[in-house]
């Protein structure tokens, strides 16, 4: 009977297991290498990964992972995340540099910036411990020693030697290889996550000033829209608020991924912080107390800036609405006053009419009375035969129809002109 997956199923699996850590003996030498590698180095990478790697008898490539071994029990582990690569190398004791420095070399030369690397060494008795900080240079008075997951102990100083690396010290006590592996990487995780999570700090110290700059700004925009002698300056002060608000933007976009990563970093690195189950040894620092010491007054920075950030674009937001407001009211006082007076002007040319229309009664009574005067003139030369007269009275009625068609017609054609326009509107 046949099943239908999901396309997502096999990459779900794949994901569990991506992160598995090789086996780790009591007794062998750890290389691990955290980079960051921009998208233009990918390409290199790749390069890197494939076509210069030393010989291994087994290996396993899939697109964001890579793992390796030889019958000498030398493990390769490869791991891209979103702007870093991990690179890990596992060297039993008894091989000789010969067998091992090609590994080294071709690790030493990966792509990328280093965030951090590390050198451990782990060691089937604590009797050894001694000599062997001493060999590997570990220093006293930075040391950081404790108990993790019941049983695993460890010493470092988490500084960078002389050849690049950090050291770390780890006696397996009665775990297996395959335990002692997956605390060893817990361990590396933790160290991992904090460097990443630590690189937002350099981010809000760059910023910083530039937001007590804005802040500032913005307090002095914000007296000054709070003034009302200061109306004038309206357009200006709204022009600078859209200012500041573009400057903060840049900001924000310039470390938003910054400061969220960190936030998720130093989530993951208390997690495996919690993981391993430190117990601190007496009159020594413990790996809980050094990692917290630093990285979480860090972290609350970090998380500080950015709700900072938040705070300011939310003043600008609720200034620009004031000036808004106010912008809004004194166009409508400047309106109000405008409509009143358009209303004056209404008044008064509504009172000049009605005088007007006075005064064309007053004539057109003084012209209707001369119009039956010389109508009246006009009947009367039929006895006395003046011709001047006669002719006045007769003209008078074809000039008054004449002037009434004349009237008739133009109002008409206006009329038609209005019809025509309202057609092409509606």
């Amino acid at each position: 009977m046949s099943i239908t997956n999901h396309p997502l199923r096999q990459w779900a699996v794949d994901e569990m297991h991506l992160r598995r850590f090789a086996p780790v003996s009591d007794d062998c030498q750890i290389y691990q290498s955290v980079l960051l590698i921009g998208e233009e180095q990918r390409q290199s990478e790749d390069q890197h990964l494939i076509a210069n790697k030393p010989a291994f008898d087994d290996w396993h490539l899939a697109p964001r992972s890579a793992s390796a071994h030889t019958k000498d029990g030398i493990y390769f582990l490869w791991e891209r995340h979103t702007e870093a690569s991990t690179i890990t190398l596992i060297l039993p004791s008894d091989l000789s540099s010969k067998q091992t420095d090609a590994y080294i070399y071709w690790l030493e030369k990966w792509p990328g910036s280093v965030i951090r690397a590390t050198r451990i060494k782990t060691l089937p008795s604590q009797d050894l411990v001694a000599e062997n900080l001493a060999a590997m240079g570990i220093v006293e008075d930075d040391l950081v020693c404790c108990e993790v997951n019941d049983g695993i102990r460890i010493w470092s100083d988490f500084g960078i030697h002389k050849d690049g690396y950090g050291r770390l010290l780890v006696q397996g006590g009665d775990k297996s290889d395959a335990e002692r592996g997956r605390i060893v990487q817990r361990v590396q995780e933790l160290g991992n996550y904090r460097n990443l999570a630590l690189m937002g700090f350099p981010t809000v110290q760059q910023y910083g000033p530039q937001v007590d700059e804005l802040e500032q700004r913005l307090s002095d925009h914000a007296e000054r829209v709070a003034s009302a002698s200061d109306e004038d300056n309206d357009d200006l002060l709204l022009q600078q608020l859209a200012e500041i608000s573009a400057q903060l933007e840049l900001i924000r976009s310039a470390t938003g991924f910054r400061l969220s990563a960190t936030t998720a970093y130093a989530e993951v690195a208390a997690d495996r912080l919690n993981a391993l189950d430190v117990k601190p040894l007496p009159n020594m620092q413990s790996l809980k107390e050094f990692t917290e010491r630093r990285l979480v007054p860090a972290q609350r920075t970090c998380v500080v800036f950015q709700t900072r950030l938040d705070r300011i674009a939310e003043r600008v937001s609720r200034i620009m609405h004031t000036l808004d407001v106010r912008i809004d009211t004194r166009i409508k006082a400047q309106n109000l006053r405008l409509m009143e007076s358009m209303e004056r002007s209404t008044q008064l040319q509504l009172r000049l009419q009605t005088l007007v229309e006075g005064l064309s009664v007053i004539a057109a009574a003084y012209y209707m009375v001369g119009l039956i005067a010389y109508m009246t003139k006009g009947a009367a030369a039929f006895s006395s035969g003046s011709q001047t007269e006669l002719f006045i009275g007769l003209i008078t009625i074809p000039v008054i129809l004449a002037i009434y068609v004349l009237v008739h017609r133009l109002r008409g054609k206006v009329m038609k002109e209005t019809d025509v326009k309202k057609d092409k509107i509606s």
